[in-house]
């Protein structure tokens, strides 16, 4: 009887030849047959078992990734929530260690960080000190220079008149008043011995060094019969340093505020505003 088909194909499908299998078996003599090498015949019932076991393993890897994985976010939630230092690493162990550091210190730790704080506070203060005492020195001097005579010379810059004004004089506050001081002596006047203001001392000043009458006096507004006329309104009618300062910027972009130009205007507006704050 011969061999069914089906069972035919079960045996190919382990990669055999059938029928040089067959022609084998049944030869009257001992023949050689070359058996695959490359077939493993496992039962299913091994299969299934390898296959669990396989599962079993990836899991167990999964498992471990997984840990891993979840010890090293947490290390570095823990490095951000305590301001620990990166350098710590990821290694858990390590930066529980390092949190139970921190928090032993208790109070010598909040005391660290309100140093700190106060340290912080301190320095804006003195930033703030420090751009408040620029501008009341950048306001004072534009008040020196409006007192500067409109028929000045040319042949300094008011930049380089202040700094001589500066050098040679000293202005004080007594009894709410400024009193100018040269050489430590109070100026005061010849007739009433009372203490002459600034504006007089930098008169005096400006005829001593003869800076006075080198460039015409400065006509009238108006024109010919000018003085019907009243002389053209101030910029604005600004009050305020603060507020002449913005407005002049944005005219002015890029342009230093203490160069001539600026202070020169900011006199000007100070003199013709009647009530003009130079300190606000």
């Amino acid at each position: 009887m011969a061999l069914k088909q089906e069972s035919k194909d079960k045996i190919k499908a382990f990669g055999f030849d059938v029928d040089k299998l067959i022609a084998a078996v049944t030869a009257a003599d001992e023949v050689d047959y070359e058996v695959p090498e490359d077939v493993t015949v496992i039962k299913t019932a091994d299969l299934v078992t390898r296959d669990a076991n396989k599962v079993k393993e990836g899991e167990k890897a999964g498992e471990t990734k997984g840990e891993a994985k979840g010890k090293e976010l947490a290390a570095k939630a823990f490095r951000k929530k305590f301001n620990l230092d990166d350098n710590i690493g990821v290694d858990v162990d390590k930066v529980v260690e390092a949190v139970n550091a921190k928090l032993s210190q208790g109070d010598q730790g909040l005391k660290d960080q309100v140093s700190l704080l106060l340290k912080d506070k301190e320095s804006l203060i003195k930033e703030k000190a420090d751009y408040e005492k620029r501008a009341a020195d950048a306001a004072w001097d534009v008040k020196l220079i409006s007192h500067f005579p409109t028929d000045r010379s040319k042949d300094l810059t008011d930049s380089e008149r202040l700094a001589l004004v500066k050098m040679n004089f000293q202005f004080e506050q007594q009894d709410g008043k400024t009193v100018v001081k040269r050489n430590g002596e109070i100026l005061r006047s010849k007739d009433s011995q009372s203490p002459i203001d600034p504006q007089q001392a930098i008169a005096d000043f400006f005829t001593e060094k003869k800076w006075i009458g080198n460039t015409p006096p400065i006509p009238p507004h108006g024109g010919r019969g000018g003085g019907d006329n009243p002389p053209p309104p101030p910029t604005n009618g600004i009050k305020t340093a603060s507020a002449f300062e913005a407005k002049w910027k944005a005219e002015n972009p890029g342009k230093n505020l203490l160069g001539d130009e600026y202070l020169n205007a900011l006199a000007k507006q100070s003199k013709e505003v009647q009530d003009f704050d130079m300190y606000s």
